[in-house]
């Protein structure tokens, strides 16, 4: 797609272009208060309130979406989806206003991610950012939830946000960015895809992929000039199964089509131990 930039948005891509974000927001950005709805099987044997001896049935849970990765492999044994139907499990994340109050909540709480002020950064310098989640809520509510998190900001830095804007509405900044929910129908008809949310990680792959071309293709407006110098890219989620993904697309793909462009990837999985676990992909 091409982009006809304003000479604000020109002025804006010079300067702050050398780093561009791609943020997961579950547990990375937010620990958003949204529940996933499972079954449990409970055996009889273990409760004597449940009936005859030997007997199972399947009780309603919900979990987090951190306790959600470490009982997913569970999923036919001691877990299931409400009538096998996993767009029910999902159902809070899908609805335009539950993501929006689910936002405000986690801000009022300071429920914040790993990422949070990682993000702010990138939000208060005017930098390109993606947001890549495995969500599928519309795209339009994840970008009205980062409107929330900038009126959560101090005065000082909506101030400073607006002088890095270069002339540029916080509207007409944040529609310049990529909102990737990849388990959406939006997702879906956007790449082509036939089915949706079935396979996350493969979402996220094609998603970052195609935040990167769009920022080498404003990038080309610009390589020549003098005062550019160059780009990074960072990349954070708290899924070792997305960043094992990504790494084997940045090491596989996309350095042999953009060398020189410098990939960092966060992994968060450990809240306490980010730094230590991120990989800097250079040349």
């Amino acid at each position: 797609m091409n982009i006809k930039l304003t000479e604000s948005q020109y002025k804006l891509l010079k300067e702050f272009k050398k780093k561009a974000y791609s943020f997961d927001w579950d547990d990375n950005i937010l620990v958003m208060p949204t529940r996933i709805h499972l079954e449990y099987n409970v055996n009889s044997n273990d409760i004597a309130d449940l009936g005859s001896e030997g007997n199972t049935m399947w009780v309603p849970v919900s979990v987090s979406t951190e306790q959600f990765r470490s009982v997913r492999h569970k999923l036919g044994k001691e877990f299931r989806y409400p009538n096998d139907d996993m767009l029910s499990a999902f159902k809070d994340f899908r609805d335009y206003d539950a993501f929006i109050e689910d936002t405000k909540r986690a801000l009022t709480y300071r429920s914040y991610g790993p990422s949070f002020n990682k993000f702010k950064e990138a939000l208060i310098s005017g930098s390109d950012f993606s947001i890549i989640t495995a969500r599928s809520n519309p795209p339009k509510a994840i970008k009205e939830g980062i409107k929330e998190i900038i009126r959560d900001m101090s005065w000082g830095e909506q101030k400073e946000m607006e002088k890095n804007l270069n002339g540029l509405s916080i509207d007409e900044y944040l529609n310049l960015q990529d909102y990737h929910p990849v388990s959406s129908e939006e997702f879906s008809q956007r790449f082509g895809l036939e089915s949706v949310g079935t396979n996350p990680e493969e979402g996220k792959k094609i998603a970052f992929k195609s935040f990167v071309d769009r920022i080498v293709s404003q990038i080309s407006k610009i390589k020549d000039d003098k005062d550019f110098e160059g780009i990074s890219v960072g990349f954070s989620d708290d899924d070792e199964g997305n960043i094992e993904v990504i790494e084997d697309l940045i090491r596989d793909e996309l350095k042999r089509l953009y060398p020189d462009i410098t990939f960092t990837v966060y992994d968060t999985s450990d809240p306490k131990d980010t730094k230590k676990k991120r990989i800097i992909i250079k040349k």
